[in-house]
């Protein structure tokens, strides 16, 4: 599973060296180790055993700068993964016993600790420099853009190659739609989040579009602006913060789209797809336990819907 996500992963990064160079590559390098040295000194000081086939750290270290600008400052990596593994994973036991997502939570705390860094964005093809002092001028995003109530003014084709300013692996909405078949082909990852998820977002859109375009036109720019998508793909399928059942599965990824959309429109942020993970993984294991006694009992007893 991990191995297939770190295979999706890596047309992101192609296209993020495309669009500004060596930085964000080295980028992911910083931060994968950053994420496996401290994954590896919680584990030995815990007095467990290295489990080789964790790729855990990886996926991690990948997914927290793609949802980064190209131009934040390398310590600012290194704190996000730390804050992964220090205090969203290990404090609850490791790999399979965190309720949290690592990338989640890293990305909250580095959004609310440098809110002006992590929401302004370069132009894409302008090269940046791997270190040193980054002069380019930085940009709001189209999801900057729709908080304050105007249409982004960025060519539709663009908007789904990614050539605009955003994080700098979430915004090639077709590269991610490719990795979300590959994901579902090789059934990694279930459809009933993704999908739910987007399609919550995609109705609340429609009824309460935050531009003045037109209902379809609101549906469009929501999707594509952000880190919706790539966090309707990647993170909120993430087996461990996510409920085991079929149902539970669809309530989680229709009430992620509520908060996303809710978030989103009264927010602090102009992305709050993040902090709607981690209230939804915090309701995870309730959807899990309660839905089930929901559902249609069978000769008397509750009929269970937990999969192998």
């Amino acid at each position: 599973m991990f191995n297939d996500c770190l295979i999706a992963l890596l047309p992101l990064y192609i296209m993020a060296f495309y669009y500004y160079g060596w930085r964000p590559v080295v980028m992911a390098l910083f931060s994968v180790a950053t994420c496996v040295v401290t994954d590896i000194i919680c584990v030995k000081v815990s007095g467990k055993k290295l489990n080789k086939y964790d790729n855990s750290a990886f996926v991690t270290g990948l997914i927290l700068p793609l949802l980064l600008p190209a131009t934040v400052p390398y310590m600012m990596v290194f704190s996000g993964a730390v804050f992964a593994m220090l205090v969203m994973k290990h404090p609850f036991g490791g790999l399979g016993n965190n309720p949290f997502n690592p990338a989640a939570g890293a990305f909250a705390f580095l959004a609310v600790c440098w809110p002006n860094l992590v929401f302004s964005y370069t132009v894409p093809l302008e090269q940046l420099p791997v270190f040193g002092d980054i002069s380019a001028k930085l940009m709001d995003s189209p999801a900057f853009t729709m908080q304050l109530g105007g249409i982004p003014n960025i060519n539709p084709i663009d908007m789904l190659l990614g050539n605009y300013p955003g994080p700098m692996g979430a915004t090639n909405i077709l590269v991610i739609c490719a990795c979300f078949l590959f994901l579902i082909f090789r059934r990694t990852i279930r459809w009933e989040i993704p999908l739910t998820f987007v399609a919550t977002c995609a109705l609340f859109a429609f009824l309460y579009p935050r531009i003045m375009g037109g209902h379809l036109q609101s549906v469009y720019y929501e999707l594509s602006s952000g880190t919706l998508l790539f966090a309707g793909v990647f993170m909120l399928t993430d087996p461990v913060t996510s409920p085991t059942t079929r149902s539970g599965r669809l309530a989680f990824g229709f009430l992620a789209g509520m908060v996303t959309m809710l978030f989103r429109m009264f927010g602090g942020y102009e992305e709050g797809v993040c902090f709607a993970i981690l209230l939804m993984n915090a309701l995870s294991p309730m959807l899990d336990r309660y839905l089930p006694l929901l559902s249609r009992r069978k000769r008397g007893g509750v009929q269970h819907e937990y999969e192998v």
